[in-house]
């Protein structure tokens, strides 16, 4: 039976410990603390394009599953993209715009240039002919107003190319900046899914671990005294150390201020509960946060028990053998 405890325990400090490592792999790649702050209050549903989808009053439509919370929560982050920065259907937008800008208007430019460029010389050679002369006339102004415009014209045309060269400039830089940023949002978003993923079968194994741990102990019990009545001693003491971690969880539960009428709250600005509709859904009161909370933290002691009882276990067995 000590074997058995000894290996039991012993694979239980395994299995936690990787379920640990790989939600800390998995956090290592994952946005920064601040962004997931900002985007932790996801329990309605979310489009491909990470709009938030809402009913036809306007209510938000909650996740109905972990899997698909955990989608939502990577829709946010692969569309979490700082300001000007253009998202997929913008980019190909701007490719677009570039295109015809490089192939079509930069080329009718260039060639008004071109068509006007002897007007335009000539133009100038009136100009500087009329400057020299002290007294214009009537019809010489007249010619001098005409050559300025011409002039003045034909500049206007050339900033106008240049511009739309300028233009092609920012838009590649911006397109490029647009897909790194876009490329980073998605890893961002595999990364978030990723680690909820890690941390959904984390909480899964945990649970698993303490349904697992009590029933053990009241296998364990019950199997001492079928064999040994004078176990009944020890089987009280295993039983009030249950009590004892369960009145310790519930206490530290209880400065959470759950049954001070503390909630938590949805997307919304709603307290937690079941259900869509504001007229019939049910929401937790203080018995559900005490219960969650009290076997959240009697799952901590447990694993923190189970992983320093298979260390020393396993490292005594080492050393007796």
């Amino acid at each position: 039976m000590k074997k058995l405890h000894r290996y039991v325990f012993l694979l239980f400090a395994l299995v936690s410990v990787a379920m640990v490592a790989w939600a800390i792999v998995a956090g290592m790649s994952a946005p920064d603390s601040a962004k997931i702050a900002n985007s932790t209050p996801l329990v309605q549903q979310f489009d491909a394009e990470g709009n938030a989808v809402n009913t036809e009053d306007d209510q938000p439509v909650p996740v109905e599953s972990t899997s698909e919370g955990i989608r939502a929560l990577g829709i946010i982050f692969a569309n979490q993209l700082d300001e000007g920065v253009l998202t997929l259907n913008g980019i190909e937008e701007e490719k677009a715009k570039l295109a015809q800008t490089i192939e079509v208007t930069i080329p009718e430019y260039e060639q008004k240039v071109e068509d006007g460029r002897e007007v335009a010389l000539a133009a100038q050679a009136t100009i500087a002919e009329l400057k020299e002369v002290n007294r214009l006339n009537a019809k010489q102004k007249k010619q001098l107003a005409e050559a300025e415009g011409i002039e003045a014209n034909f500049k206007a045309l050339n900033d106008t190319l240049a511009q739309h060269r300028e233009n092609v400039v920012i838009m590649e830089e911006n397109i490029s900046a647009s897909v790194r940023a876009n490329e980073q949002a998605q890893a961002n978003g595999e990364n978030m899914v990723a680690l909820a993923t890690a941390v959904h079968w984390n909480l899964v194994w945990f649970y698993f671990m303490m349904v697992f741990a009590v029933c053990f102990i009241i296998f364990a019990a019950i199997w001492d005294m079928l064999l040994n009545a004078g176990s009944l001693k020890k089987t009280i003491v295993s039983l009030l150390i249950v009590v004892g971690v369960i009145a310790i969880a519930y206490f530290i539960a209880s400065g959470n201020g759950w049954n001070e009428g503390h909630t938590l709250k949805d997307a919304a600005g709603y307290d937690l509960g079941i259900g869509t509709d504001m007229a019939t859904r049910t929401v937790f009161g203080p018995f559900e946060y005490m219960i969650a909370d009290t076997s959240i933290i009697v799952t901590y002691i447990t694993i923190a028990g189970a992983a320093l009882a298979a260390v020393f276990s396993a490292v005594r067995g080492i050393f007796k053998s």
